[in-house]
C-alpha cells in the first residue's frame, strides 16, 4: 500500500487505511499521464484480502493479469499457489510484446520468501537461501530476456520487508511484532533496460535516508523517457537531491524511530524506550 501512494510519501499506520488525495496514488498518476496499467501478483491476493485492499486502498483498478497454467513453485502456509516468478514475468513480457500500448506501468506483487512456504508434498518450510537463490536466478533470467526483447523499461525492486532472520534482544528470528531497524532498513533496486548509454561500472549506492517518496521521484525524473536515448546520461544529476525521509517505521502496535543515531521504540502508544541494541 505505502508504495502504491509513494506520490505522497510515508504515510502513518492509521493514515494508510484511509483514502488519500488522488495526486498520492502512483500508478493512478501514472495512467493520467497516458501509461497502460498492469497488475500481477505471485500468488492468488486471497490472504488478508490483498487483491482487495489493492484496490480500495492503493487504487490499482486494473484487472489482474491471467494466471491460468502458471507453474507452482511453492505453496503458502494456508496451502494456496505461490507461482514461479520467472513463469509470471515472461508472460507479462509475452503480452507485452503482442500489446499495442507503447507505454506501460505494472505493478507486480511476489511472495516466494514468506515464512511458511513449502514445496509442494512438503510440510517443513522450505530453506530460506533455496528460496532467495531461485528468486535471485529468476530475476537474472528475465533480465536477460528483457535485455534481449530491446523494450526500454525501468525496473523497480522493492522490499515490503525483511525476513527477521536473526533475532535481537526484542524478538526471536521470525517475528516482526516491532518494525525494528533490521526488518525495515532494506535495499530498493532500479535497474534501465533498453538504454542507447547504459550505466556502466559499479552500481550508483544512493545512502542518505530514502523511502517511497525518493522512490516516486526517480520514477517521475525517467517519465519523459530522454534518458534511454541519449548518448550519454548523466547519472550523478539522476540521482541528486532526492527526497529525503527519517527513519520511522510503524504497524498497528509499535513506532520505532531513530534519535540521535540510535533507535527508540513506542509500544502501544506508551513511552519512548531505547530499542535494545
Amino acid at each position: 500500500m505505502r508504495l502504491l501512494r509513494a506520490s505522497c510519501g510515508q504515510l502513518s499506520h492509521t493514515n494508510l487505511y484511509q483514502p488519500s488525495g488522488a495526486d498520492c496514488y502512483l500508478f493512478e498518476n501514472l495512467a493520467k499521464l497516458g501509461f497502460n496499467q498492469q497488475l500481477m501478483l505471485g500468488h492468488n491476493g486471497l490472504f488478508g484480502d490483498f487483491l482487495k485492499e489493492l484496490r480500495s486502498l492503493g487504487g490499482m483498478q486494473s484487472p489482474l493479469m491471467d494466471q491460468t497454467g502458471l507453474p507452482v513453485s511453492l505453496q503458502a502456509f494456508d496451502g494456496s499457489p505461490v507461482y514461479e516468478d520467472l513463469a509470471v514475468l515472461n508472460r507479462w513480457l509475452k503480452t507485452e510484446e503482442a500489446s499495442s500500448n507503447p507505454r506501460n506501468a505494472t505493478f507486480y506483487n511476489t511472495l516466494p520468501l514468506h515464512d511458511g512456504n513449502h514445496f509442494p508434498g512438503q510440510s517443513k518450510t522450505a530453506d530460506y537461501k533455496v528460496r532467495a537463490q531461485k528468486l535471485f536466478d529468476d530475476l537474472d533470467n528475465f533480465f536477460t530476456e528483457l535485455e534481449k526483447s530491446g523494450r526500454k523499461v525501468m525496473v523497480v525492486v522493492v522490499p515490503e520487508h525483511g525476513g527477521a532472520l536473526k533475532g535481537d534482544k526484542m524478538q526471536v528470528s521470525g517475528l516482526r511484532d516491532i518494525p525494528s531497524p533490521s526488518i525495515t532498513n532494506v535495499p530498493t533496486a532500479v535497474k534501465f533496460f533498453g538504454m542507447k548509454a547504459p550505466h556502466e561500472g559499479a552500481p550508483i549506492i544512493i545512502d542518505q535516508p530514502s523511502s517511497y517518496l525518493a522512490v516516486s521521484e526517480l520514477v517521475v525524473r525517467a517519465l519523459d523517457g530522454k534518458m534511454f536515448s541519449e548518448d550519454s546520461v548523466n547519472w550523478q544529476q539522476y540521482v541528486a537531491n532526492l527526497p529525503q525521509s527519517a527513519a520511522v517505521s510503524e504497524n498497528a502496535n509499535a513506532i520505532v524511530i531513530q534519535y540521535q543515531g540510535k533507535p527508540y521504540v513506542q509500544l502501544n502508544g506508551g513511552s519512548w524506550v531505547p530499542y535494545p541494541q
